[in-house]
């Protein structure tokens, strides 16, 4: 592994409510990426994406799609990788979920009160992306090993087909979990996308034995178009972010139970946020609020075109983000271009997924990533960079 020096800081003048404010950009000094999972690209499914991770001390557990395609295609399984954080050892596991005919797109690992582990996943129906319900395995030894693929079923009459987070607080736990359209107690949110239907949050005391609805999301926030979303507790209520189909990242303030307080458009605040943050995650770490994902920074329309309306801002590159965000506020104080300042030919990228590591010392974001440059299929990889640099 390499450490590049890249850029300095520089500023960044944002629309903030009130006016233009400088956001402080930062460039990480201290960068490394190694390869964790490749397959040559004329093989059999040669296509790893989509990871998640579990830290679970000195061993981290992640997921990711081993298939064909992003989406659609032929059938595709999870595989499993452990990483060792003394050693930095990899070990790699197929197999970890798999069903004939089904597409195992994505996992979200959900660790229970009771120290029972799964790792819920959408799952699809090739050779299209219809969703099957919500399906996954379940291990009760701590992660060493992990049962049959398992179904999650029907809450309150509503199943969901795609899992994004969850927050566990003594015995109590929250998942965010969208349904569709054509699942049971689903609907259509928007026109131009039939089979997406709402997110929402559901809720068990019990470490998943049984579940409740806790609020339909998407019409709490004024039935914005909404899929991949996140959250964390934020006081005495929660901050949740949502990526929109009308190319928009949100971010919503809300109580205890869910009911929005106050909500903002990222996108619309923010000039070096081009359009939606893909796969955003939020996260805590010294009392502040972060969200990573996939960004666009610019865009190859010019802005009289824009104004015009003569064409659509395709961006100019994708990047790897992180944003330190005000729960109050509903605005970004700074970022870190994480990945891809440069603005190479990245053609798939960027489902982050961060943990933690402390040496000599010093404490250490790693990022769990996808990655495929110049249109060949994408490799697991992780970064790392000192938090000193970043936060």
């Amino acid at each position: 592994m390499k450490a590049r020096v890249l850029f300095p800081l520089i500023l960044v003048m944002s629309l903030n409510g009130v006016g233009l404010r400088a956001v402080e950009e930062r460039v990480p000094v201290h960068r490394t990426e190694r390869v964790l999972a490749s397959v040559a690209p004329e093989g059999d499914n040669p296509y790893l994406a989509f990871p998640a991770v579990l830290d679970l001390g000195e061993e981290v557990l992640v997921s990711f799609k081993h298939g064909g395609f992003h989406g659609g295609g032929a059938e595709a399984g999870l595989d499993l990788l452990r990483l060792n954080k003394r050693t930095d050892e990899v070990s790699w596991e197929r197999g970890l979920a798999y069903a004939p005919g089904k597409t195992m797109q994505m996992g979200e690992w959900v660790r229970y009160p009771d120290g029972t582990i799964a790792n819920w996943i959408d799952v699809q129906r090739p050779p299209g992306t219809e969703r099957d319900g919500m399906q996954g395995v379940v291990s009760t030894d701590g992660g060493q090993s992990f049962g049959p693929l398992v179904r999650f079923g029907e809450v309150e009459d509503m199943e969901f087909g795609y899992p994004f987070g969850s927050v566990v607080e003594g015995e109590t736990i929250w998942m965010i979990v969208m349904s569709f359209s054509h699942l049971e107690g689903g609907y259509s949110v928007i026109e131009k996308y039939p089979h997406a239907g709402p997110v929402c949050i559901i809720r068990s005391d019990n470490s998943g034995k049984s579940w409740s609805l806790v609020r339909n999301l998407t019409r709490e926030f004024g039935d914005i178009p909404i899929n991949e979303s996140y959250f964390v507790r934020a006081g005495d209520g929660f901050l949740v972010v949502t990526r929109g189909y009308d190319q928009k990242v949100r971010l919503h303030r809300t109580d205890n139970v869910f009911k929005v307080q106050r909500q903002s458009s990222l996108t619309d605040q923010h000039e070096f946020i081009e359009r939606y943050v893909g796969r955003p995650r939020l996260f805590t770490k010294e009392d502040q609020f972060y969200l990573i994902g996939r960004n666009w920074t610019g865009s190859t329309a010019t802005a009289d075109d824009a104004k015009a309306d003569r064409q659509p801002r395709f961006p100019k590159a994708m990047k790897m983000c992180l944003f330190r965000v005000n729960p109050e506020t509903l605005a970004v104080e700074s970022y870190a271009i994480l990945d891809n300042a440069e603005a190479a030919n990245v053609t798939d990228a960027y489902y982050p997924a961060p943990y933690w590591l402390e040496r000599d010392g010093e404490t250490f974001l790693r990022v769990v990533d996808y990655k495929g440059v110049d249109r060949r299929p994408p490799e697991i990889v992780e970064f790392e960079f000192r938090w000193s640099e970043v936060r």
